[in-house]
């Protein structure tokens, strides 16, 4: 094998080695909501229907009393 051919394989391999580098930082996820964020637990007795909501992040608990309030308005344990 020739210096020339054994260059231009290193050249050839390198610039493929930056590529996939460049293509792989370059593609990472940013800005994303987290998924799995709020947990849920219902529990039922006696025909009484409770909801908690966690916040996993957190650890806030919650319980819903009125489905059309955002987890901030919703009362605390």
């Amino acid at each position: 094998m020739s210096t020339v051919a054994l260059q231009g394989k290193i050249s050839f391999f390198l610039i493929g080695a930056l590529s996939i580098l460049a293509v792989v930082l370059l593609t990472g996820a940013s800005g994303t909501n987290p998924v799995g964020r709020y947990q849920i637990e219902i529990v039922v007795r006696n025909n009484i229907t409770q909801i908690y909501v966690m916040d996993t992040t957190t650890g806030t608990v919650k319980w819903v009393d009125d489905m059309n309030k955002p987890f901030t308005e919703m009362k605390g344990d």
